[in-house]
């Protein structure tokens, strides 16, 4: 057995790990790397192995940096099954096809607007790719055994970060004896707004674990309802916006329960709430479907028995058409606009702050994780300019970072699923992680006696005994 790392370490993006074993090899993830544009397009369309010689794709949930390069491993040459679990093959089939829409319009607006200057770009894929990979999923229970060969079976374990995401267990049976590979893809908190916590694994001897925030402990989730208050007080009291950047899967979800929520309860005053992303009113539409599902917790469970569904549209409006975007920039404040990307790197949340960044009672909440390169990155690092379809803009808008929304475990998460993993891996790989917070979590392992841990590089392989 091997398992080579492809994307998702030393960055948040991109994540693809192939495991070869007993004649098989299987690809855990396949993600889109989100950044700088060109350097972004650069890795996507450079494929690091040979897609047609890849039998299996596991894969964990519907984020575009774990799914979203999935069309172009098919254009390669990928003729293999795609397991996941049903809800992530209801949402990633509407993300990727809304991937490939979004990357068609941003060309087409990108390339009229320099079309003097001689300057373009093309999409990485287009729907029919989509619609020519959505052929080869296929949906898998959670806690489920499915054999892959006479030596190799998975299983799904829920994962808690978002709605059907899930933790891969792949089991092999060498000629050493059995041998287990368990994958978190990206983990979840052990308490969070509305996803029921994952399980720390039993009998693994190696362990892939994200390292997102393997230095940082994200305030509780305790704290939400406060902090809205303040930041919707202040946009009441300026008449502004706040422009909240989203991923459409599960963090927009998630502000929509907050915010309905408050405004059911009186605990913030009317202030009209829209949600600027088709992509978004579908996805809610399926977590509408599943909100009585295995991957919710209980308090949301009990939340939805006794209020009814938070997802009803009763006070948040939502947008669909282009028009009814364009809108949103010219109404004045207060109100409160969600729209992707969730890293400020595409759809429509780029013409939000286009219009709004310059204005001082504009406020522009980051509500989650900004990878290295990405205009959210550079805003919630005090950018004072932001360049926008190449255009320079002043920041006079107040950048406010909430990592309480955070979908992902942090650093005391972390310690605690891997201490209570027993019992210890013969290997821990820490992946989907920035350097420095992957060296920290690292050093943090060392001092709770977890020295079997290795940080790999892109492009590593390494020997599973």
């Amino acid at each position: 057995m091997k398992i080579g790392f492809h994307g998702g370490v030393g960055e948040v993006t991109g994540s693809r790990h192939l495991l070869e074993a007993e004649g098989l090899k299987i690809l855990l993830d396949c993600g889109l790397f989100q950044g700088h544009r060109k350097e972004a397009a650069d890795k996507n369309r450079r494929t690091p192995f040979d897609a047609r010689t890849v039998d299996v794709l596991l894969l964990s949930h519907a984020h575009m940096d774990h799914s979203g390069a999935i069309p172009l491993l098919v254009k390669n040459g990928f003729k293999g099954t795609i397991f996941c679990t049903d809800a992530t093959l209801d949402m990633t089939a509407l993300m990727l096809k809304d991937s490939a829409r979004l990357q068609e319009n941003d060309a087409y607006f990108y390339n009229n607007l320099h079309k003097t200057d001689g300057l373009a770009i093309s999409p990485l894929y287009t729907e029919p790719d989509v619609e020519a990979s959505l052929r080869l999923f296929k949906a898998a229970p959670y806690e489920t055994w499915i054999p892959l060969s006479p030596k190799v079976r998975f299983r799904f374990h829920n994962a808690g970060h978002v709605l059907g995401s899930a933790m891969i267990e792949v089991e092999v049976q060498t000629a050493a004896g059995k041998r287990t590979v368990f994958f978190t893809g990206d983990l979840g908190r052990r308490k969070a707004l509305m996803m029921d916590s994952p399980n720390a694994p039993k009998d693994v001897d190696y362990l892939l674990i994200e390292s997102t925030y393997g230095d940082r402990v994200h305030e509780t989730v305790d704290d939400v309802e406060g902090i809205m208050q303040g930041v919707v007080a202040k946009a009441v009291k300026e008449k502004g916006k706040i422009i909240i950047p989203s991923f459409a899967l599960e963090r927009t979800q998630e502000l929509v329960f907050v915010l309905e929520k408050m405004l059911r309860h009186n605990q913030i005053p009317p202030i009209p709430v829209y949600v600027d992303s088709p992509m978004a009113l579908s996805l809610t539409e399926i977590f509408s479907k599943y909100r009585n599902g295995f991957s919710f917790s209980p308090e949301f469970k009990d939340y939805v028995a006794k209020e009814g569904d938070p997802f009803a549209f009763k006070t948040v409006k939502y947008t669909r058409t282009t028009e009814e975007s364009k809108k949103l920039n010219d109404a004045p404040g207060p109100m409160i606009v969600l729209s992707a990307s969730g890293m400020c790197e595409g759809g429509r949340v780029l013409h939000h702050l286009r219009n709004g960044i310059e204005k001082p009672s504009t406020q522009i909440l980051i509500v989650g994780y900004q990878g290295e390169g990405t205009l959210g990155r550079r805003l919630q690092e005090g950018a004072k300019t932001a360049k926008i379809f190449d255009v320079t803009h002043p920041v006079n808008a107040t950048v406010t970072t909430l990592h309480t929304f955070s979908a992902h475990a942090d650093r005391d998460d972390l310690l605690w699923f891997m201490k209570t993993a027993a019992p210890s891996p013969r290997t821990i790989f820490l992946v989907h992680g920035d350097p420095k917070d992957r060296i920290a979590l690292k050093a943090h392992l060392a001092a709770e006696g977890l020295t079997r841990v290795e940080c790999p590089e892109y492009g590593q392989v390494f020997d599973l005994a």
